[in-house]
């Protein structure tokens, strides 16, 4: 492999385009996040907005939604609390609590979803109704195809750092 193809590989393989779509994609969506008066979210908690379920979810089961850490999420919905988007309801019938989002963190929901829209017009403005859907159902396929395998590299990485 010559030196061009050895640089054109490192830069153009999916892994590479895929985190160059997200951290831009991120990005704008956090500029129209402040600009909808939401100036203090920062792109770890917008993750979290895709992961927060209205009828309340465990910290250990947001966590693993996101693919981090308990602790991480942790701190993640402390920012929450703090900011009124979310609160801890003890669960019934188990000795944890769930994180319920509140009414203001509804209107956050819903002010990210009109983003990511806004998002996906822009980056995919290239495309056409039919490029987009196709591109959307391909990447679906891959995801749920590869998420077992994600999942347990993810648990046995975690396994070995403890």
């Amino acid at each position: 492999m010559s030196d061009d193809e050895l640089g054109f590989h490192r830069w153009n393989n999916f892994g590479r385009l895929l985190d160059r779509l997200h951290v831009g994609f991120d990005k704008l969506a956090l500029t129209y996040l402040k600009e909808a008066g939401f100036d203090h979210m920062t792109a770890a908690q917008f993750h979290v907005v895709r992961v927060m379920q209205l009828e309340g979810a465990s910290v250990t089961a947001m966590a693993e939604r996101a693919g981090i850490s308990k602790q991480a999420m942790s701190k993640l919905i402390a920012a929450f609390v703090e900011n009124d988007f979310v609160t801890w309801v003890p669960a019934t019938g188990h000795a944890t609590k769930q994180i319920v989002v509140t009414e203001k963190g509804r209107r956050l929901m819903k002010e990210a979803v009109s983003v990511i829209n806004r998002v996906e017009e822009v980056f995919f403005a290239t495309l056409n109704d039919e490029e987009r859907e196709v591109l959307r159902n391909m990447l679906q396929r891959v995801t749920v195809a590869n998420e077992d395998i994600s999942n347990e590299r993810i648990s046995s990485w975690r396994r070995r750092r403890s």
